[in-house]
């Protein structure tokens, strides 16, 4: 397979966790970006095809406020919300069901909400 080489800039922080991961796991960093973006892009994908879908979307630490807001705007594709406290972190768990266009524009402001990470998992498509 033919690979393709480029420059990507990131935090210096996110450069020693991934040095360090490499280090411990024996692999060079290439592998491992290689396999994270497969992953991300292709649970975005999902948001990007137009189908229906069904998936999770999970953010750690949000600003609570701000992410009720979000959500009461949503009701239509919003299955579910839970929130937990687990190990001194706050979770948050939505379970979404609906148009991937609709999915988009939901998980596009949950992104802008205050928050150290947020995945959107895709779990089954029409």
């Amino acid at each position: 397979m033919t690979k393709k080489r480029f420059g990507v800039s990131i935090e210096h922080r996110v450069y020693s966790k991934l040095d360090e991961i490499t280090k411990r796991l024996g692999v060079n960093r290439s592998t491992i970006v290689e396999e994270a973006l497969k992953t991300y892009l292709s649970d975005l994908n999902h948001l990007a095809e137009n189908h229906t879908c069904c998936g999770l979307i999970v953010v750690e630490n949000p600003d609570a406020e701000e992410m009720e807001r979000v959500l009461a705007g949503h009701k239509d594709v919003v299955m579910s919300y839970s929130h937990h406290h687990v190990g001194g972190r706050c979770i948050c768990t939505i379970m979404v069901w609906g148009s991937a266009e609709m999915l988009a524009v939901l998980y596009n402001k949950v992104s802008k909400i205050r928050g150290l990470s947020k995945r959107f998992i895709p779990l089954h498509s029409e």
